[in-house]
């Protein structure tokens, strides 16, 4: 059960972050400061064709090398949209700057971890990224002060669902794994690297996706706030 609970992991992106409006913000951003109007078309058409360039070097079906997909995803998007610009590391360059800048959290965030705060949980934040995208937009949110740890997958050499990066926060925080929990949406990353841990899980599922894969989670929530009745 719960009682042994003592601290709670969660993920970053999509779970506490906002990670479509921060990508905005980021794209709002880059069209600004190389002098372009900025339309929300734009990020209708980046989201997927970005998505499924990184999904296509995870299932190693994509054409292009990993290192080169930051700069070509800004290729297509400019050439899908017919905007003449043609620095593309310029334009990922500042697409970054704008994403590291961008504060964004999922509705509800803020009253669950203050909630889960007061309650005397100790909470840390574990997510894959970079550091320089990924802890400003939790430093620089309202919830900053009620995390103990932010640890990110580069930092560690290793992404969830490896349990290193799970490991290496037990270690850093004194725990043991039966007294942590581990809170995210995906089930692949979050939800397996967790059992990899040896850790609880709750599988954060706001679209009430089916789960149609062999990773079950110990716990299931479709929204943030059910996690203050489950640590009363």
């Amino acid at each position: 059960m719960l009682e042994n609970i003592k601290a709670i992991f969660f993920d970053a992106d999509n779970t506490i972050v906002d990670h479509k409006e921060c990508e905005r913000q980021a794209l709002e951003y880059l069209f600004k400061s190389i002098g372009v109007s900025y339309k929300q078309e734009y990020q209708e058409i980046f989201r997927p064709l970005d998505r499924d360039l990184w999904d296509g070097v995870a299932l190693n079906k994509c054409s292009i090398p990993k290192e080169l997909i930051p700069e070509y995803r800004f290729k297509v998007l400019f050439d899908k949209i017919h905007i003449e610009y043609n620095d593309y590391k310029k334009a990922n360059q500042l697409f970054q700057d704008g994403l590291e800048q961008s504060v964004a959290l999922i509705e509800k965030a803020d009253e669950v971890i203050e909630y889960l705060y007061n309650k005397n949980y100790k909470l840390y934040v574990v997510t894959n990224g970079l550091i320089r995208l990924q802890k400003p937009r939790i430093i620089n949110s309202t919830i900053a002060d009620y995390f103990s740890d932010i640890i990110v997958s580069e930092e560690v050499g290793v992404a969830k669902p490896n349990p290193k990066i799970f490991d290496v926060l037990l270690q850093r925080s004194n725990l043991k794994p039966n007294e942590a929990i581990v809170v995210g949406d995906s089930l692949e990353k979050d939800i397996q690297g967790a059992k990899n841990a040896n850790i609880k899980s709750v599988w954060y599922n706001p679209k009430q996706k089916d789960n149609n894969t062999a990773i079950v989670p110990d716990y299931e929530i479709k929204n943030l706030l059910e996690l203050k009745n489950m640590f009363m």
